[in-house]
Formats: C-alpha cells, sequence, structure tokens
C-alpha cells in the first residue's frame, strides 16, 4: 500500500494513505519528476516536503510547490503538487563562480549539500579545464555543466535525492510482450515524425565566406527527407560536433514508441527496452525515456515512453 509522508513547516511527520488520484511524471529531458496527488480533505498544518513508499520502497522524494482546497459538490478535496528533489537544484541561484579543475567533492560541497542533497561518484573525479557559473544560472546548470565536461552526460536526481553525476543508469533490459514473460502493456503505438529529422546542416565558419561546409544525415537523405538548417559557427571552437547534435536532436524525436501497462512500473526508467510485436518497424536498440503513472479509481497504469539509443 502506498504511503505518503509529508513534513510539514513545524518538521511534524504528516502520514496519509488511499490518494483518491495520484500521476506521478518521469521525462530524460526535465530534470525534476512531477507528482500531483488528491486525497479526501484532512487537517494539516502547511507541507513541505513528501517522501512516498509502497511498503519498504520509496517510489519519490521531492519537495511540495502548491496545496490547493477544494470544496466540490461530491466532497472536500486537498490536492497536492510536488517535485523532486532536483527542484531544490532548479530554484536556487548559484553564486557567480569561475573554477579551474573543479572536482566532485567542490561542486557537491558548493552546489549540493547546501540543499540536503548528496551525490553518487565512484571517484572524487577533477575536470582538468575552466567552468564558468554565470550570473542568473541555477546550482542545476552548475552541476549539469560539470557532468557534461566530466562524464558526457546529463545528471539526474534519484528518488533518494542523491545526485547521479553520469546520469540516469541503465539498470537492466526490460521485455514487454503480451506473452508468458515481460510487462504486459494493452497499447502500443509506434509514431515515425519525419517531420522532425534534418537531412542537412550547411555552415559558416569564417565572417567573410558563405556557408560553405555541410554535415549529412545520410539515414535521412536515403529515405526521401529534405529537411534543411544554416549553422552560423562563427565563435564556435566545434562547427561540426554543433551541426551533429543538431541532426541528433532531430533523430531522437523522430521515433517514438508508447505502450500503456497495467499497474506501476517507475523503477524501469532508463533501461533498455525489448517490445516483443511484429508491427514494430524499428524495435531495436530501444530505451525508456519517459514513464506517466496514473492511479484513480478506474485506472492503475503506466504509459512507457520509448525512443531509440544513439548507435
Amino acid at each position: 500500500m502506498l504511503k505518503f509522508e509529508f513534513t510539514d513547516i513545524n518538521d511534524k511527520v504528516v502520514i496519509v494513505k488511499n490518494p483518491l488520484s495520484l500521476l506521478i511524471n518521469i521525462e530524460e529531458d526535465v530534470p525534476a519528476d512531477d507528482m500531483t496527488v488528491v486525497f479526501e480533505y484532512f487537517d494539516t498544518d502547511e507541507l513541505k516536503e513528501v517522501r512516498v513508499v509502497d511498503n519498504d520502497e520509496v517510489i519519490f522524494t521531492g519537495i511540495v510547490d502548491e496545496i490547493s482546497s477544494v470544496c466540490e459538490s461530491s466532497g472536500r478535496l486537498i490536492r497536492i503538487v510536488c517535485r523532486s528533489m532536483a527542484a531544490k537544484l532548479l530554484d536556487n541561484e548559484s553564486v557567480p563562480v569561475s573554477y579551474t579543475h573543479p572536482s566532485v567533492s567542490v561542486i557537491s560541497s558548493r552546489h549540493i549539500k547546501p540543499f540536503g542533497l548528496s551525490s553518487v561518484s565512484a571517484e572524487d573525479t577533477t575536470y582538468f579545464g575552466t567552468q564558468t557559473v554565470l550570473k542568473g544560472a541555477s546550482n542545476w546548470q552548475a552541476v549539469s555543466d560539470f557532468s557534461k565536461n566530466v562524464y558526457g552526460a546529463t545528471p539526474r536526481v534519484n528518488v533518494l535525492g542523491e545526485v547521479e553525476f553520469f546520469g540516469a543508469k541503465e539498470n537492466k533490459e526490460t521485455i514487454f510482450s503480451n506473452g508468458t514473460d515481460g510487462i504486459r502493456y494493452t497499447s502500443l503505438t509506434e509514431t515515425i515524425k519525419r517531420c522532425e529529422e534534418i537531412s542537412k546542416v550547411y555552415i559558416k565558419v569564417i565572417n567573410s565566406s558563405g556557408y560553405n561546409n555541410t554535415i549529412e544525415n545520410a539515414d535521412a537523405l536515403k529515405r526521401g527527407i529534405e529537411r534543411e538548417r544554416y549553422l552560423n559557427a562563427v565563435l564556435t571552437d566545434t562547427p561540426a560536433q554543433c551541426a551533429d547534435k543538431m541532426i541528433k536532436n532531430g533523430r531522437d524525436k523522430s521515433y517514438v514508441v508508447t505502450l500503456v501497462c497495467p499497474g506501476r512500473h517507475l523503477n524501469i526508467f532508463a533501461n533498455s527496452a525489448v517490445v516483443e510485436d511484429s508491427m514494430l518497424s524499428r524495435g531495436a536498440d530501444l530505451y525508456v525515456s519517459g514513464l506517466r503513472y496514473q492511479l484513480n479509481s478506474k485506472n492503475d497504469e503506466t504509459v512507457v515512453i520509448l525512443k531509440r539509443k544513439e548507435v
């Protein structure tokens, strides 16, 4: 049974069960997961944090963003909107600073631990370069820039409030199947978005010249896609990489598999995925990029978003 352990502004723990509805969203491109839960109204002081537990498994930890007390003809309700602990890093501006050879311990002590979070790293890795945190940048931006410099990954804050510098870990392979093994699904949608892919990027590297360099997306061209872009890379040290990133971003958005699976499946995020269904035209090299869990009087299901791995 789900148990919601709220902490109020007086540091008193308020335990609530039996939600009327629950919605949890997890997306790879959104640093903070979000949760909206509705209960029958209960009297409480202002709430500030939450931990959600199913038996001994923590499935969500975060801060309370909104509390709405609602009176309707059907009764009195309380609606609580929360975000995961990454919100603390997103919401707080960093002090402007320049680092020379910053390390995991330095970034953790200055941008993570002051907000009650911890970090996960195998060792105190150092970035042998410089990193500047500009005025107006959040602590999340500081952590993210360091993580990309050192690990080539976007960091992730897990359900325990720990920053994983190396990004969300692939725990195992998840099989989706309506056979004897795997997670069952009641709906499958495969979407090919040709309108998202870029076929060519023309690059300008010198002010006095035109867009004389070209990066092509061979696969898109082979499939008859014509979507061209122009990149002014005069002030960029790595113009080809910028063009490649534009093509990759389009490719990432161009193929999506959406599954509706009965029950709650929140522990499969970032896993490799195999869908045993002959309908899929491009079912290889998939991973779980997003989850949307919904619980109410009629449904208990998880919408699973699969994308293709970068190859």
